[in-house]
């Protein structure tokens, strides 16, 4: 981890935005309510707006719901660019990809989808990198709401692995401590990159990392998102009240 973190940053815990919520349910739905508004007020300001979205439980709950609202509005978020911040390379139908919940299921032709390249579709890793990274250029990330993993990593950045310092925008990993090994991730550049950066956790595993996250310990990749205008952690009270 970079040493002169706090001296580029400044004092962590003054920046961050703590917003709790009594359990997961109540999170989700707050929370997609929330991307729905920032959406909103985005698309009304410019003519686009790239949202970024994430894996785990908590990801699929609030990919779910957004695709119901994106399909009932047929006519609205014209604008809207979906992203993830990592992806599992694994076969384009497979439950495992965090675009999974979007695959093949918005209706909605306004919205543009930017799914990673699946293991069924690129000859290699290597080649999926090269054209999420391609995509990638010259685009401006408005929100880019992370998970929470229990040992700290967001994205596909993991403790003791991920290069806090790498400048560029998407990379390959493919020895992932969680499997599926390989996968593409945004570095930690380009998570900060985005004018907004929510970090979502639910439940009492995620307790240890959230502390981490409040307290500015920087053993941990979570530790150092910090987006360029506002940064927010979104946890249920099993996540923030530890034993």
């Amino acid at each position: 981890m970079s040493d002169d973190f706090d001296a580029i940053v400044g004092d962590i815990d003054d920046e961050l935005d703590l917003t709790l919520y009594a359990d997961a349910a109540e999170l989700a739905e707050e929370v997609t309510v929330q991307i729905l508004a920032a959406i909103e007020k985005g698309l009304k300001l410019k003519s686009q707006f790239h949202l970024v979205l994430t894996g785990g439980t908590l990801g699929v709950q609030i990919s779910e719901a957004l695709v119901n609202e994106f399909n009932a509005d047929s006519d609205g978020f014209a604008g809207l660019h979906i992203w993830w911040s990592d992806e599992r390379f694994v076969p384009a139908d497979s439950v495992e990809r965090n675009a999974f919940p979007f695959h093949k299921t918005v209706t909605n032709t306004k919205i543009v989808i930017h799914e990673a390249l699946a293991s069924d579709v690129a000859k290699s890793i290597d080649e999926a990198v090269s054209d999420y990274d391609l995509a990638l250029e010259n685009v401006d990330i408005d929100l880019n709401v992370l998970g929470l993993g229990p040992d700290g990593h967001v994205a596909s950045l993991f403790p003791g692995i991920a290069d806090i310092d790498d400048h560029r925008k998407v990379f390959a990993i493919t020895d992932s401590p969680k499997p599926p090994a390989v996968r593409v991730s945004f570095t930690m550049s380009l998570i900060n990159s985005a004018a907004e950066v929510w970090i979502v956790a639910a439940g009492e595993s995620k307790a240890d990392a959230v502390t981490k996250i409040i307290e500015g310990d920087l053993s941990i990749p979570a530790s150092y998102v910090r987006g360029n205008s506002h940064t927010r952690l979104i946890v249920d009270t099993e996540a923030f009240f530890s034993e």
